[in-house]
């Protein structure tokens, strides 16, 4: 078999001496050096070779970017597209030759890399694999990982690395990145043989977890509504959730949005989940020039969106409050019947917390069998007094939390609303552990979170100790105010 790896001129010092350990990467060791052939592609234009110019893309060129192309007898087999590396070697050589001046070439923290290493003109590197994909499969290659640089190994990038395996694209040279920021963070291993996420829960909960490092920059959202749908037959109407991504596309925000939608896309369509996408128009608190440039998707990522099927939608800034009053609304049709219980707020306030999508006992993550269970049980917060509550708010410094969350909050029913809602006082249980939950055979100590046994027949104690896979709550379960909920259980319970 004779393979050609073409790379285009413009990349030439950069991507060619990568060649022999990406072609080991695809085909191991059954592969003959002397079968192998690499050729350079002239991609100057009107004889211009200037290494900037020969990187442009016009409508009547085929795409020089960051990609390598290996044939097999002259068929296009394998897509390889690379990481962004601005100040390269092809680049630097540039400089050395006097064609570019360093400051203008330099952008990101240091000379080798920008801050999109690897998302920054991504969907040109989808564009060339859609083209085609009848015949060959598309993998990713990181540029500079031995470098002593952060880039590659970042937290953000690192979820990048997840994000395409599970839309089903591989990085070749994965096991020369450091998880280790990731795991940290996130709470979690990581298996660089599978970086699919497991499940839609499990990918939210990772989002939660990286976008709490930086909460004062809010790009996206996901929201959640209850909707009512038919059975296939059309006999009984049920509610099932549905959620909705709105994201901007602020410059290369567009490209992390792409990826985050076809992620949640692939993992919703799984699992048999609604999802939709809407691109939010002016609702983010910019310049109005910046304003302009966040209303709609730069073509050539629309186009890849298209190509991936993601229907996206968008919302100007009075839909976007529309949106955001729903919650308010929903709040007064809850206080209209008395129901204090919003199973679906709740269960969405859990998820935010970024906490494991499992049961807190056994493990199970399994989403069509977890339940979001109660710590301070609704009935507890529903008969307590005035008096109760509002001591409960002041011990936990809630009073501004809860003032700025709803024009209502004055209002001792909406306090109860609030407190039987937060995440806080949830946690994930399998529908099994949940019920021993509620009968009390059970409960967490409210200090430590360490689990206070009360089985009265030994053989169920028995059976229930041998489903524990840990011997009580998380750290990250147990914040200060989840304590609290828990104490407040107890004095109930008079545990």
């Amino acid at each position: 078999m004779k393979i050609k790896v073409k790379v285009y001129s413009c990349y030439q010092r950069t991507y060619t001496p990568v060649c022999n350990r990406i072609l080991k990467l695809l085909y191991g060791d059954n592969i003959n050096s002397n079968d192998v052939t690499i050729e350079i592609e002239d991609t100057s234009e009107n004889n211009t070779k200037n290494i900037q110019a020969q990187r442009r893309v016009t409508n009547n060129s085929v795409y020089k970017g960051r990609i390598i192309r290996i044939y097999e007898n002259d068929v296009l087999k394998h897509i390889v597209g690379m990481s962004n590396t601005n100040y390269d070697e092809d680049r630097k050589y540039e400089f050395l030759q006097g064609q570019s001046n360093k400051e203008t070439s330099k952008y990101g923290e240091d000379d080798y890399h920008a801050n999109t290493y690897l998302k920054q003109g991504i969907n040109q590197i989808f564009k060339f694999y859609f083209e085609n994909k009848e015949t060959a499969d598309l993998n990713f290659y990181l540029l500079d990982t031995d470098k002593d640089v952060n880039y590659p190994n970042n937290l953000y990038n690192s979820l990048s690395y997840r994000e395409l395996e599970t839309i089903g694209f591989k990085v070749l040279n994965i096991s020369d990145i450091d998880f280790s920021e990731y795991e940290e963070q996130c709470n979690s291993r990581i298996n660089h043989n599978n970086l699919k996420f497991a499940s839609f829960n499990k990918y939210l909960r990772d989002i939660a977890y990286i976008s709490n490092r930086n909460s004062g920059n809010v790009p996206s959202f996901l929201q959640c509504d209850e909707v009512e749908s038919i059975d296939e037959d059309g006999d009984s109407r049920f509610m099932t959730e549905k959620y909705t991504y709105i994201f901007k596309s602020l410059s290369a925000q567009q490209y992390d949005s792409l990826l985050k939608c076809w992620c949640l896309k692939v993992l919703a369509d799984k699992e048999g989940t609604k999802i939709e996408f809407k691109l939010g128009k002016q609702y983010f608190d910019y310049s109005s020039d910046e304003r302009r440039i966040a209303e709609e998707l730069s073509q050539p990522v629309k186009e890849i969106f298209d190509l991936a099927n993601l229907n996206i939608e968008y919302t100007t800034t009075e839909e976007f409050m529309n949106e955001k009053r729903k919650a308010d609304n929903m709040y007064l049709r809850y206080k209209e019947s008395n129901k204090i219980r919003n199973q679906t707020l709740f269960r969405n306030n859990i998820r935010k917390k970024g906490i494991p999508t499992e049961c807190a006992i056994c493990g199970n993550d399994d989403v069509n069998m977890l339940d979001a269970a109660h710590l301070w049980e609704v009935y507890q917060i529903k008969d307590s007094t005035q008096k109760q509550i509002n001591n409960f708010i002041k011990v936990n410094n809630l009073q501004e939390i809860i003032k700025n969350s709803s024009e209502y909050s004055g209002d001792l029913f909406y306090k109860k609303y609030y407190l039987v809602n937060s995440g806080d006082n949830g946690i994930w249980l399998c529908k099994n552990h949940h019920k021993q939950f509620d009968l009390n055979y059970y409960c967490f100590d409210s200090e430590y979170g360490k689990i206070i046994f009360k089985f009265a027949d030994q053989a169920t104690a028995t059976n229930f100790r041998n489903e524990l896979k840990t011997n009580g709550l998380s750290k990250e379960i147990l914040t200060p105010l989840t304590k609290s909920f828990l104490r407040m259980r107890q004095l109930d319970k008079q545990i």
